[in-house]
């Protein structure tokens, strides 16, 4: 699927757009985005890890980025086991679940745990929304074999859309505003409906 041109923009208005290659799938993203909710996460937040926690999924990113998935699977199965509302660490878990080794079922459960645990968290949001997408476009352009889910992709996209919109009024990062507005994009061709109409002011296209 053709991704769109990533818009740079002040929260709460597009002010330009930058035409770049169209994005391919991330498998690297899991670790990459735990990375970054895990770096300033107060260990006094309720929900947030301990420095224990912390330490352990620490070590299933290690081995992730080491190639080791099923290892760094096996050490995030434990920590969520052991943290049952550790958000960062279902995150992980449930996107690794859906991008590596494509049990979605499996991973999208996880994932709504995370929604619930951490559901203020723009990155928990988001990081759901782009497995949800992930998950409708494998199953209408099928390439390999994955777990079934029982939604369809229009239910699918919906709950993205959602979980995307609510992540933009978390106030984002600059960075984390344009990855959802991509994936808001992408669902939005997808389904043929526009997610910003009166919401944003786009710039005018630029002349080809």
């Amino acid at each position: 699927m053709d991704r769109p041109t990533h818009s740079l923009a002040l929260p709460g208005r597009r002010t330009a757009r930058l035409t770049r290659s169209p994005p391919q799938p991330d498998r690297d993203a899991p670790a990459r985005i735990i990375d970054a909710m895990t770096a300033e996460q107060p260990n006094e937040d309720t929900r947030a890890p301990s420095p224990e926690a912390e330490q352990a999924l620490r070590r299933a990113m290690e081995l992730h980025a080491g190639g080791g998935i099923d290892a760094a699977l096996a050490q995030a199965a434990e920590v969520v086991e052991r943290w049952p509302d550790f958000a960062q660490a279902l995150s992980y878990y449930g996107q690794t679940l859906v991008t590596r080794k494509r049990r979605f079922a499996d991973g999208l459960a996880v994932l709504d745990r995370a929604v619930e645990a951490g559901g203020d968290d723009p990155y928990i949001l988001y990081s759901a929304a782009w497995c949800r997408e992930f998950v409708a476009n494998a199953i209408e352009r099928p390439k390999g074999a994955h777990q079934p889910v029982p939604e369809k992709p229009k239910a699918l996209y919906a709950r993205a859309k959602t979980e995307l919109l609510r992540a933009l009024t978390l106030d984002p990062d600059d960075k984390l505003q344009g990855d959802v507005e991509d994936i808001l994009d992408v669902i939005a061709k997808a389904t043929g409906e526009p997610w910003d109409e009166g919401l944003y002011e786009r710039a005018a296209p630029r002349p080809r």
